[in-house]
């Protein structure tokens, strides 16, 4: 017996063959493949299938007009009976519709965040190929960590020479300038870059030149809003700028603003010759500069970072005396957003965990809301059994069935898609305001945006209605008529009793989560620092005016009733910065070195800022070494070098000695333990370029006409510098701001997550209801009392919430312990943390159940006798 022919081939040919054709095509195909297996069974089977595809054409296919007019008539009748069902049970229609849109909205929220998030530097033209070089200085950590984003001025050019397949190579540097035109006075973000930056970044210019005016020092190029500060409509091309009170300028070009997804800001360009540290150009040891190469598409960079190891002949001999080594590594453009562990990033970067815990929080309510649905349509199912069996009953197929259902659930998602994306529409302000960025929002410019959301309410509704539509369209017409077809529904209490235990374990870890994370935050803003950061108010400046006046401006500030005292530094105890490698001190043999923060202080620094002395004395002008030789160290840096406050009074140390000593006070985030500091007097030899902070401790009453005194007094003395100014605890507050946007989303994901869940519990005890009617009717007209059936209808329910908390509790307290270890200063998490949320999850899935067992326990029994 000979194999038969392709069978897909065979049934292709039999549903578009026209019937008057298809016995004669069919029979000479068959003939033919006998005549043909005997000499080739494969080229017989391939020949066949050839055959079948050659009559697919108009002469042989058969109309399907009748058939599509038949689907289309009974796809409109699946979408008429959805919507009356819908209106008929507008409570059940209600619930599912507001879970399905709160599910929904919440996912799209968050998956507009995200993707914002990971469209930084995508715009480049060439962002595939770009890369930063960043180093690693072994044995020089800094803030955690040992990676460096700066890198040698020398470094680009060498790369561009030394590697063929290097396509182009920038250096650049960032900073703030103080650029006027007439009395127009602004101290914009400035990119110091080579002519090389505009063959690595895309810089749209619309106005004049690009690259060709870096190669003139005196050039500057504008952002078109920078440009309508300073000249209005007028065009700005041929103007005039003051760079720094001292340099003109002349406007060579104008660009694009700058899109906020970009890890490098700035609002003008001028060449890299006008960077202040200039004199870096050519040292192979001085890193203030950035880096970027171009390399071929589909490049692998990881052989290239092999053979950087060719700059060591310059590195080396560059820092012979330093205690660490330096080597050179390669970062793809996009990454440089989450590189939270590479120090002196442009921009303060994303941590990639919150991206994803945010990425986790979208499914877990999306998914909670499809569980919802799958739960309330199921339990509707009892009273559509007897219409699926009437169904049965005139003929429908068991898929018709399951597409009519399919078709309700698809009809339920499109209306709660379209609700979403209007309620995503009125939220998003709100939302940007909260994770504190821009977030566009335009599905008709976006093919892939609108894509996406389509997919997204397809698979919801899909995901959501299968498991109702299957099980329904299995229903038995005979029991459904008899009002037995539900009792195999038991068997499927595992998947629903699981499915609520899911939701409310999500719903439960995030409510500890938030607990926890809400404590640390208020650890932190209320712990003491070691000094004081209240009614302490600061003015930053970086210029050569301010900084050479401020004598004067002490004085001035003082004259005023409201301001207490006014002290003078190169860094405030906030997020200091500033480290260097000491080597010498009394009692070292010229081999030990550890590195050390430094800030340069003046006379009022510790009494303005409240930091108590433990030995020793403040700076004083009475000593006229103390500007030169005095040095004031915190408890951290005494301990590093095995002394105590008390015995480090008159040590040596550095090129002076040590005349104070003061307790350990929080200069950094809390995320980094205290570390060694030492204090020295402010002169012009260690001013870091004219940077600095002038700092007040005033009283807040009238602040406004002291404000305003500052301002003219600032004024006056610098009259075309920009003048600015900070409370220090909001900008302590700022250094927490990612972690207090994760609370206030936590907070706020937690009660939707809870919320929804309830909806899930509030369908399964619908269900159960159904399913214990009569049973109900039959215990009341026995003489159970009203407490009696709700204890009975609550407890097993009780119970499912009480497992998902044994779940849920081990699971947060894992994931909050692993995120509180990135805090050197953090909390305990305390027992009553997780009996709170046990006794507001059980509180909460009470009232759920209550309110329906309570409604089944009051019903007249007769109603639910009546049928027997």
């Amino acid at each position: 017996m000979k194999p038969p022919p392709p069978q897909s081939a065979l049934r292709f040919l039999r549903w578009f063959c026209r019937d008057d054709y298809l016995e004669e095509i069919e029979g000479n195909l068959l003939e033919l493949y006998k005549q043909q297996y005997e000499d080739s069974p494969v080229k017989a089977r391939r020949q066949f299938i050839w055959n079948v595809l050659r009559h697919f054409r108009p002469a042989f296919i058969k109309s399907f007009s009748s058939q599509s007019s038949t689907s289309s008539a009974m796809f409109r009748s699946y979408f008429k009976v959805a919507w009356r069902n819908a209106l008929k049970q507008k409570l059940y229609s209600l619930i599912n519709l507001s879970g399905l849109t709160i599910g929904m909205s919440c996912f799209i929220l968050i998956a507009l965040y995200i993707q914002y998030e990971l469209s930084y530097d995508t715009h480049h033209e060439r962002a595939d190929q770009i890369y930063r070089i960043y180093q690693q200085q072994k044995g020089n950590t800094f803030r955690g960590t040992d990676l460096f984003s700066v890198s040698p001025e020398p470094l680009a050019p060498a790369m561009k020479e030394t590697f063929p397949e290097v396509q182009a190579a920038a250096t650049i540097a960032t900073g703030y300038d103080l650029l006027s035109y007439g009395d127009k006075a602004f101290s914009p973000r400035v990119l110091y870059a080579d002519e090389n930056a505009f063959e690595v970044f895309s810089i749209p210019i619309t106005e004049g030149l690009g690259a060709k005016a870096l190669q003139t020092p005196n050039a500057v190029l504008l952002s078109k809003s920078l440009a309508k500060k300073y000249f209005g409509d007028e065009s700005p091309l041929g103007q005039e700028l003051i760079l720094d009170n001292d340099r003109l300028m002349t406007v060579m070009g104008v660009f694009e603003d700058v899109p906020n997804n970009q890890h490098v800001q700035f609002e003008f360009i001028t060449s890299l010759k006008n960077c202040p540290w200039g004199d870096d150009v050519g040292r192979w040891g001085s890193n203030n500069y950035y880096t970027y190469v171009v390399l071929p598409e589909n490049s692998d960079y990881k052989s290239l970072e092999k053979k950087l190891a060719v700059f060591d002949k310059y590195v080396e001999p560059a820092y012979k005396d330093a205690p660490f080594r330096a080597e050179f590594f390669l970062q793809p453009i996009r990454d440089i957003h989450f590189a939270t562990n590479i120090n002196f990033n442009p921009l303060p970067a994303t941590d990639r965990r919150y991206i994803y815990l945010l990425a986790c929080i979208a499914f877990i309510i999306l998914l909670l809301a499809a569980i919802n649905y799958t739960n309330l349509a199921t339990s509707r199912s009892v009273k559509r059994s007897k219409e699926v069996g009437m169904r049965k009953v005139l003929g429908a197929r068991k898929i018709q069935l399951v597409i009519q259902l399919l078709s309700e659930s698809f009809l339920l998602t499109s209306v709660s898609f379209l609700l979403a994306l209007g309620l995503v529409y009125i939220l998003l302000p709100f939302f940007e305001n909260l994770m504190g960025q821009p977030i566009p929002f335009d599905i008709v410019g976006s093919r892939w945006l609108l894509v996406s959301m389509l997919s997204l309410a397809l698979l919801v509704g899909g995901l959501s209605g299968l498991y109702p539509a299957f099980f329904l369209s299995a229903v038995s017409p005979v029991k459904a008529f008899k009002g037995r077809s539900m009792k195999k529904f038991s068997r499927g209490a595992v998947l629903r009793n699981g499915l609520i235990i899911g939701q409310f374990t999500a719903a439960i870890v995030l409510a500890i989560s938030s607990v926890v994370v809400y404590q640390q935050l208020g650890y932190i803003q209320n712990k003491k620092l070691g000094f004081n950061r209240e009614q302490v108010v600061y003015v930053p400046f970086y210029f050569e005016e301010i900084d050479n006046n401020t004598e004067v401006i002490r004085n001035e500030l003082l004259t005023h009733p409201k301001i207490e005292k006014v002290a003078k530094s190169t860094d405030l105890p906030l997020n200091s910065g500033n480290q260097g490698v000491i080597g010498k001190w009394e009692g070292n043999d010229g081999q030990g070195e550890f590195y050390c923060y430094r800030n340069y202080v003046d006379y009022s620094y510790l009494d303005v800022f409240e930091i108590e002395l433990l030995a020793g004395r403040n700076f004083s002008p009475d000593y006229a070494t103390d500007s030169t030789e005095s040095y004031i160290l915190n408890e951290s840096a005494v301990k590093a070098l095995g002394w105590t406050p008390e015995s480090a009074i008159g040590k040596g140390f550095r090129e002076g000695q040590v005349i104070g000593v003061t307790r350990d006070f929080h200069f950094q985030p809390m995320d980094l333990a205290i570390e060694p500091l030492f204090m020295m007097l402010r002169t012009e030899h260690n001013n870091y370029g004219n940077r600095g902070n002038i700092s007040m401790k005033v009283s807040m009453d009238d602040w406004e006409n002291t404000l305003a005194y500052v301002r003219q007094m600032f004024k006056s003395i610098a009259p075309n510098i920009p003048f600015e100014y900070h409370f220090l605890d909001e900008s302590y507050n700022q250094l927490y701001q990612s972690e207090q946007r994760l609370g206030q989303a936590f907070t706020i994901f937690t009660m939707l997550a809870l919320l929804i869940a309830c909806i899930g519990l509030f369908g399964l005890v619908s269900y159960n209801v159904v399913q214990r009617t009569k049973e109900i009717g039959i215990r009341k007209v026995l003489g159970a009392s009203v407490l009696a059936i709700v204890e009975l209808l609550s407890k097993d329910f009780l119970k499912l919430v009480i497992v998902a908390l044994m779940l849920a509790i081990p699971i947060a307290w894992y994931a909050m312990q692993q995120w509180l270890n990135d805090f050197a200063y953090r909390i305990d998490i305390q027992w009553w943390v997780f009996i709170l949320v046990a006794v507001l999850a059980i509180g909460i899935s009470v009232l759920t159940v209550s309110f329906q067992s309570i409604r089944a326990a009051l019903a007249n029994p007769v109603d639910s006798l009546r049928n027997e």
